[in-house]
């Protein structure tokens, strides 16, 4: 865990797009090194992004988030009334909320200073958006991270075979 930590806090701190794979089996403290990237994201005056696949798994990390982060979090998906989404893209885009947790439309938070986005599961099918407009929530953190200049983490227990071949090629 602090290996995992210190290299993505390293490269966070390149100052340039970069992208990891965060690779552990379930229960070997993924969670706790997100936790640690997105506490030393903040430290560094950057806003962090958290995904998860289903709105079921986001009631209990944002248990976890708020433990740690407080009223920085927000939270966004589907399930939220309009007036509460509302209330979060609000708090977003004034800074109130430094860290965004949701589902796929999450990577759409209108967060300043990006410096980090994190997909959890990242092999999940259920960050393919079919309905129009068609995306697919990964494609759109590689591309606000690239032109944030920050760090994407991909991570899961049982990473996408595209997401492997990338770590093992050193392109992540």
């Amino acid at each position: 865990q602090k290996s995992a930590y210190r290299t993505l806090c390293g490269l966070m701190d390149s100052g340039e797009a970069k992208a990891s794979l965060l690779f552990g089996v379930t229960g070997s403290g993924k969670t706790s090194v997100i936790i640690g990237a997105v506490n030393y994201a903040l430290s560094q005056g950057k806003t962090a992004i958290v995904m998860l696949p289903e709105i079921g798994l986001t009631a209990q990390a944002i248990g976890i988030f708020v433990s740690y982060f407080g009223n920085k979090c927000a939270l966004l998906h589907s399930m939220l009334s309009e007036g509460e989404r509302i209330d979060a893209y609000r708090r977003i885009s004034e800074g109130e909320a430094t860290v965004v947790i949701g589902t796929r439309s999450a990577v759409f938070a209108p967060v300043k200073n990006l410096g980090l986005i994190v997909l959890d599961e990242e092999q999940e099918s259920s960050y393919k958006s079919e309905k129009t407009p068609k995306f697919h929530a990964r494609d759109i953190a590689r591309f606000r991270c690239a032109y944030n200049k920050a760090l994407l983490v991909l991570a899961s227990a049982t990473p996408s075979i595209d997401s492997y071949y990338k770590a093992k090629t050193g392109k992540y």
